[in-house]
């Protein structure tokens, strides 16, 4: 999928702000922070901090001229952390988000069978008046990374 250089992808929703570095079809690094979501500042403070830390060759955040759900906040936010990869010394991806499944629940099931990293983190499927699972941040960034390289075809990651 990856191929050798390492690609980072960053996600942001209300209230997070989370980042999944996968290595040759692995997951290496992922995190999550409230900090970042406060403002294109903070967003700007958190990209600059794991670019510089994971060291990626490529960086991919969502397109932000395509349609989407996300508030005014969460989309000033996913533009800062888009400015700060096309200022660092990677290639920058914008990615339309692709929804090939019947929603982001059973997405993120997916997700977590071909990357046994992400399993502890799979929330289960909400309740209409439940929030939204803060965990879900991860899926949402890891399928940025799969919407631009495809599936990955390696044993590691093949269903079992």
């Amino acid at each position: 999928m990856t191929g050798k250089q390492p690609v980072l992808a960053f996600a942001a929703a209300s209230g997070r702000v989370a980042h999944v570095l996968v290595v040759k079809d692995s997951i290496k690094s992922l995190g999550m922070s409230r900090k970042a979501s406060m403002g294109p500042e903070e967003a700007r403070a958190y990209a600059a901090q794991q670019i510089e830390q994971l060291r990626p060759g490529i960086v991919i955040a969502e397109n932000l001229r395509t349609p989407s759900k996300k508030g005014a906040k969460t989309r000033e936010i996913i533009g800062a952390l888009r400015s700060v990869a096309e200022l660092a010394d990677v290639e920058s991806l914008a990615v339309v988000r692709s929804q090939a499944h019947a929603n982001r629940f059973v997405e993120a099931q997916d997700l977590a069978r071909r990357y046994p990293t992400l399993r502890p983190y799979l929330p289960k499927p909400r309740r209409l008046w439940d929030p939204e699972p803060k965990t879900l941040i991860y899926f949402e960034a890891l399928s940025l990374i799969e919407s631009t390289f495809g599936t990955p075809q390696s044993s590691q990651t093949r269903p079992q």
